[in-house]
């Protein structure tokens, strides 16, 4: 054989064996380790969105706090845009930025949403002090970091706003501009624990005639978690209802409703914005095996008992206003995130504010998606 022959294949053995190597150690899946000491999987498990259109672009990531997330991803195709980081809220996961997704990655934006702590594909912590909001910010920003994402806009609705708002707190320079959908901008010190929820249910109730925040004090019980899963159709069908303002007025605000509604398998009309086929990856991505709805009522639970206190303490008066544009997207039929109470959150503490309303319910990404994505592409390109 040519001496130069053998040299080559000297010289490839050695690789060529090795990738043979890791191949066969990771048959169905891969998984990279980065600068940042964080570990990617390109292939998690994803039993739970089987009919979405988007797998390829499932990924999650081991964080040095020891959680894994799992997270939709496109990467930006045009260098002049940056990415977008969606912050859903409850009981949601990535698949209710599902209308997002094709809007924006087809004019060349990256994207990032990740299923938040406790829902879907990411860890479910037992302990109540995980779900913190400096905790959760803080691991929002590890995962930016470990997908290399800098330049970006952020979007957040529902229990993801609060999230948003201590991320403009304590990372204020992560992010060109924000977007609250339905529920706005949330000032330190944090008023969403028993006291402030309660002072909010007595006001609403004189002044309006109805409790809206009723459902945290079921919420913060143990085993409320089970409750829902027993009862998983008829608790979908009130959040995602297509008559928020009555439903939402009369069986998820109200002390007590909630639970006696679904506990008699009660039916709230839907269809007007959500499938069945909603419904059914809804439902898989809940089910009780996959650790249910109990993990991810944490959230409500860390708020409700006040386990933030000590960080909302020690956060500066001089960190209280957003120092970049802000557009708030309010929902005229939610009858909980009113409109009125989102923009009287926000108006003060954002100077640079863009307010619209929009004739929807509670989830106005999925139920106006079309004019929704116009007004953010808008709001982002201005």
């Amino acid at each position: 054989m040519n001496p130069s022959v053998r040299f080559s294949i000297a010289c490839l053995l050695p690789a060529f064996l090795l990738f043979a190597q890791l191949a066969s150690a990771h048959p169905g899946a891969s998984s990279a380790r980065h600068p940042n000491n964080c570990s990617i999987n390109e292939h998690p498990d994803v039993t739970d969105l089987d009919g979405v259109n988007y797998l390829r672009h499932v990924h999650s990531a081991r964080l040095l706090s020891g959680h894994n997330y799992r997270y939709v991803h496109y990467r930006p195709y045009n260098s002049s845009k940056p990415s977008v980081l969606f912050l859903h809220g409850f009981p949601s996961s990535s698949y209710d930025w599902r209308r997002q997704y094709d809007y924006f990655a087809s004019r060349g934006y990256g994207i990032l949403a990740p299923d938040l702590l406790g829902y879907g594909g990411s860890d479910k912590p037992g302990n109540v002090e995980a779900y913190t909001l400096k905790n959760q910010a803080n691991d929002i920003a590890e995962l930016l970091d470990c997908v290399g994402i800098d330049d970006m806009m952020i979007v957040a609705h529902d229990l993801g706003s609060p999230l948003l708002s201590r991320i403009v707190t304590y990372y204020p320079d992560r992010s060109a501009k924000y977007v609250f959908l339905d529920i706005g901008y949330s000032a330190p010190p944090l008023g969403l624990n028993a006291a402030g929820i309660n002072a909010l249910n007595a006001r609403s109730l004189a002044t309006e005639g109805y409790e809206p925040s009723g459902y945290w004090a079921f919420f913060n019980e143990t085993g409320a978690g089970r409750v829902l899963d027993a009862h998983q159709d008829s608790f979908w069908s009130v959040i995602y209802t297509d008559d928020d303002p009555t439903y939402w007025r009369t069986v998820y605000g109200p002390t007590g409703a909630l639970e006696t509604f679904i506990e008699a398998d009660k039916m709230a009309p839907t269809g007007g914005f959500v499938s069945d086929k909603d419904r059914d990856i809804h439902n898989r991505i809940f089910a009780a095996k996959q650790g249910g709805y109990d993990p991810c009522l944490n959230h409500y639970r860390a708020l409700y008992r006040n386990l933030n206190l000590a960080d909302e303490n020690a956060i500066p008066h001089s960190a209280v206003n957003i120092t970049k544009p802000v557009l708030l997207l309010t929902a005229a039929k939610d009858p909980i995130g009113t409109p009125a109470r989102a923009e009287a959150g926000t108006q003060p503490y954002a100077p640079d504010l863009r307010l619209q309303q929009i004739d929807s319910g509670h989830f106005i990404m999925l139920e106006k998606a079309d004019e929704v994505n116009d007004a953010m592409r808008a709001f982002f390109e201005s």
